[in-house]
């Protein structure tokens, strides 16, 4: 009687452990859902956010152009001559003079080009003269816009393919092929309407890199899409489009995926044929589409037909929709990792339960210290690996220095501590000079070899623990020096530039005359901080003095005056 009464109570006591343990893993998987449901609402918002402040700075510049009395007298006096004569334009000095203010007003930003564009949909003035007296491609791809930009709104327009020639910085640029262009009303002096003026901006610049900022995990991907469901940002996943034949091998999944549901794991099932633009649209493209925000948190097929979470939200005034997601399997991982280890717990004490309540008594006080212990070195292991992917994110992979995420946060601090102190921040922004020759030649192996010793050089010259060195961009590097003068500036920029000279990097393939090693051009400026002013500034004048240092022929340093 004793011993029925002992493996009922036994069996009691299992059975009350397996309902409280999946009680636990309830909870657990419902505060997963929560927090992966909080960060990525909070992911596709900071995005939203970052994109709106970026084409409100764009929308700005391309106001400030056309407030240029040169560029209203100079535009006048073209639509006049288009109306008189349109066959004229080309050989127009008027155009010249035009086209050669806009160009270095468009250099700041490196922008792709301009168009300035009759009522009648005629190009009137561009970068290339082939442009001239042809209809502008912005009217047959987004008509919708082009009838609120002559209603007289200033408009970000979505990418839209062109050819490459249409700018003369395509012939370096991969992804000329789509532009994004804001576009404004040009008025006259009486404030009559003249024409519109849209810039052609690269969306790798600022658009794209908007959105891959907002990437959580291996799987995490931020993207934006308009209201035919189509990528207008490039996928995370470019490489894994081509292998399972969304995409071609040369094309690039902006303006090329609609994100739709095949129905299966692609990834899975290779050898599945399907038509991408004849499916319907995923869950998440079909509620952004109709104007809703939303996040969903149970699952469902992204454009590859991979499980995902995601949240996203339609933006009215842009007409475009941004959405976050990541797999469903990555997101999940701690909650599988627990729910194993929980499981396995249970299973671990019903078998010692049955051994024996005495010795039950006794194994399960040790299965607790040391599901104690487990449970620590597992937060010590994630505390760890959140420390390591923390300095990871700050770190730029290829040499080790500052990335740009972290150069952004540091110039901002140092900003505003230099508005306390009233100190001079100064700011040397470095670029290898012929690096892409460099590459062609080498190769990028040997690229990557000398941008490592390049940066090594550099960072010998951040000596004190508020300077740093970052990695801007590409062969472009960026020294931040707090309290530091322009004398002082200077002479850290010459011996930057020296010593790399003095390294001897072969580079046959230089443009700087009379030299046959690496050598670095750098601009410098140095500005005392104040209330009236920002830290793009800075940034801004570095980067002028150092287009000014390659135009003079580079290996040299250039301050700001």
């Amino acid at each position: 009687m004793k011993k029925s009464r002992l493996i009922l109570f036994v069996c009691f006591f299992i059975f009350m452990i397996m309902l409280f343990a999946w009680f636990a893993l309830q909870q657990i998987k419902n505060v997963s859902l929560t927090n992966i449901k909080n960060s990525l609402q909070t992911v596709v918002q900071t995005t939203h956010e970052g994109l709106q402040l970026w084409i409100h700075h764009r929308q700005d510049d391309l106001l400030s152009i056309t407030h240029d009395s040169q560029i209203i007298a100079l535009s006048t006096a073209l639509v006049n001559e288009y109306n008189q004569n349109p066959q004229s334009l080309i050989q127009s000095k008027t155009l010249q003079h035009l086209r050669k203010i806009i160009v270095t007003k468009m250099r700041i930003h490196r922008d792709l080009g301009f168009f300035i564009i009759a009522p009648d949909k005629i190009n009137i003035a561009a970068v290339n003269d082939k442009d001239i007296n042809n209809e502008n491609r912005i009217f047959a791809m987004r008509p919708e816009y082009t009838r609120r930009i002559l209603a007289g709104e200033t408009l970000f327009i979505p990418p839209v393919l062109f050819e490459k020639s249409n700018s003369y910085l395509c012939e370096k640029n991969s992804m000329c092929n789509h532009s994004i262009f804001i576009a404004t009303p040009l008025f006259d002096q009486q404030r009559n309407f003249l024409a519109i003026l849209a810039l052609q901006i690269d969306p790798s610049l600022g658009f794209t890199r908007v959105t891959q900022l907002g990437r959580i995990g291996a799987t995490g991907e931020t993207y934006a899409f308009d209201k035919e469901g189509l990528l207008i940002t490039n996928s995370r996943f470019d490489e894994q489009l081509k292998e399972i034949g969304l995409i071609s091998p040369h094309e690039q999944s902006m303006l090329s995926v609609r994100i739709t549901d095949p129905g299966v794991n692609l990834l899975k099932h290779q050898n599945v044929l399907i038509n991408n633009r004849q499916l319907p649209l995923t869950e998440m493209a079909k509620s952004a589409i109709a104007g809703q925000s939303g996040y969903n948190i149970e699952g469902y097929r992204d454009y590859r037909g991979v499980l995902v979470f995601g949240a996203w939200l339609w933006d009215k005034a842009l007409d475009i929709g941004i959405a976050t997601e990541i797999d469903v399997e990555e997101a999940l991982t701690p909650y599988y990792k627990t729910r194993t280890l929980i499981i396995l717990v249970v299973f671990i004490i019903a078998f010692l339960a049955f051994a024996g309540i005495y010795m039950w008594l006794l194994l399960d006080k040790k299965a607790k210290h040391s599901l104690e212990q487990v449970l620590k070195e597992l937060e010590d292991k994630v505390d760890e690996r959140t420390q390591e992917l923390q300095a990871l994110s700050y770190q730029d992979g290829l040499t080790g220095v500052a990335n740009r995420r972290m150069f952004d946060q540091c110039i901002d601090k140092e900003w505003r501590r230099g508005q306390r102190t009233h100190q001079p921040l100064a700011l040397l922004m470095i670029d290898i000079d012929s690096f892409k020759a460099y590459n062609d030649s080498y190769g990028h192996q040997q690229g990557d070899s000398c941008l490592k010793n390049v940066a090594t050089i550099l960072a010998s010259e951040a000596k004190r623990a508020t300077d740093l060195l970052a990695r801007y961009g590409g062969e472009e590097f960026a020294l931040l020096l707090p309290d530091t003068s322009l004398e002082q500036a200077i002479m850290i920029a010459e011996q930057c530039r020296e010593k790399v000279q003095d390294t001897q990097i072969l580079h046959q393939y230089s443009d700087v005359e009379g030299v046959h090693v690496a050598t670095v051009s750098i601009g410098v400026s140095v500005i005392i901080p104040s209330l009236g002013l920002s830290s793009n500034m800075l940034v801004e004048a570095a980067d002028k003095c150092l287009y000014i240092a390659k135009r003079n022929g580079r290996n040299r340093v250039e301050p700001n005056e």
